[in-house]
């Protein structure tokens, strides 16, 4: 939902007169607001539980949905997409821990199940919304429509899972130790994964635009996000094994250079292969690192992904925003993606010096956590 912006952004800067920086602040608003309000959805998540904290930020989302293209004006497009932003920002945190409570022995597992659902989403607003949407029903049309599916998604929540005293967390700390070292690690390491996957996603329209290849716009998403699907499908059956370890997050950032460095240099034809080697990359480090929260402080799941979610959307927004400053700087559309390079970079950097954690059983988490 969040990525029905983008294939937009060319349609925006002409109805709206949006900037090149105010194209990429807008896509990176909703970063920013998943980075500002992670750690109040911890909060909620120790009032309310789990299971509350995601039907809260469901109604949001719904409601951000449905206004953020009811009027024609930027300032409008801007606070609803804030609104829908909230929504997920204080849905994430919950998410890990209502895994850990349903999927004790599967917590790998049961994350990359999570994001299959995100990635399909992703998957069908980037490729739906430019050919099938934008052009019917316009830009405000082609983006309120997207509160259909969410309000489905809430009446679905609301009838089948399972009641709040699933959750364990109700009452638990949820201000988050920002003296811990580890947890600042891999809030920076997932900052790296959403510079690149954000970033890319950012920028593919209108750089395509910039090399007069508009036509190559939905493909390139599509690949882009589409090749989420493979891996997360992937990560569904090999999660469990790989979690905790050093080398996926080295593989994942190695795919990302490669990834974003040929989508800069190779010709534009070839944008939707780089394009999908990125996603990849990137997916797979997101994926894995939702799941380090319950391995290394598995009695404060929320707080501990509060933070890191504080840390590594924090870091995400600066990617794309000070793409579209490098742009209207340079004048030059390569270094709207500088940003997305050096955070592919540091990606293998953080994940080649990860805390070695323990992924066996649910009983030896805490062993794990307290010898590290």
């Amino acid at each position: 939902m969040v990525l029905s912006v983008p294939p937009t952004l060319p349609a925006l800067h002409h109805a709206l007169a949006l900037s090149y920086s105010a194209g990429g602040l807008l896509t990176s608003l909703p970063v920013l607001i998943m980075a500002l309000g992670a750690i109040p959805g911890a909060y909620l998540v120790s009032r309310v539980g789990a299971r509350q904290a995601v039907t809260y930020g469901l109604a949001l989302l719904t409601v951000g949905a449905a206004l953020r293209g009811a009027f024609p004006s930027a300032a409008a497009l801007f606070i609803f997409t804030g609104v829908l932003s909230l929504g997920i920002a204080v849905s994430q945190p919950a998410v890990p821990s209502l895994v850990q409570a349903w999927l004790p022995e599967r917590i790998g597992r049961g994350i990359a199940i999570y994001t299959n659902g995100i990635f399909v989403g992703e998957v069908i607003a980037a490729t739906v919304t430019l050919p099938f949407l934008l052009n019917p029903l316009g830009w405000q049309g082609a983006l309120a429509v997207w509160a259909l599916p969410a309000a489905i998604v809430l009446v679905l929540w609301l009838a089948f899972t399972p009641s709040t005293k699933a959750s364990p967390q109700i009452g638990a700390a949820w201000f988050p130790d920002w003296r811990s070292g580890r947890i600042l690690r891999i809030g920076l390491l997932m900052g790296t994964a959403s510079i690149v996957y954000f970033g890319m996603n950012t920028w593919i329209p209108d750089t395509l635009d910039a090399r007069h290849a508009h036509g190559l716009i939905p493909l390139t998403l599509g690949v882009l996000n589409s090749m989420q699907l493979p891996i997360s499908l992937l990560l569904t059956l090999a999660a469990d094994a790989m979690v905790g370890r050093r080398w996926p997050f080295v593989l994942a950032g190695l795919g990302s250079v490669v990834g974003v460095t040929g989508y800069i240099l190779a010709p534009v034809e070839t944008a939707p292969i780089w394009a999908g080697i990125a996603g990849a990359g990137s997916s797979m480090a997101f994926i894995l690192n939702l799941g380090l929260p319950a391995l290394m402080a598995p009695s404060e799941v929320a707080r501990t992904t509060g933070l890191m979610l504080t840390i590594g959307y924090g870091a995400a927004f600066f990617g794309p925003a000070l793409g579209g400053f490098a742009w209207d700087w340079s004048g030059q559309f390569r270094f709207a993606l500088l940003p997305m390079a050096l955070g592919a970079l540091a990606m293998i950097g953080l994940g080649a010096t990860l805390p070695r954690l323990s992924v066996s059983r649910p009983a030896r988490l805490a062993e794990s956590a307290a010898e590290s």
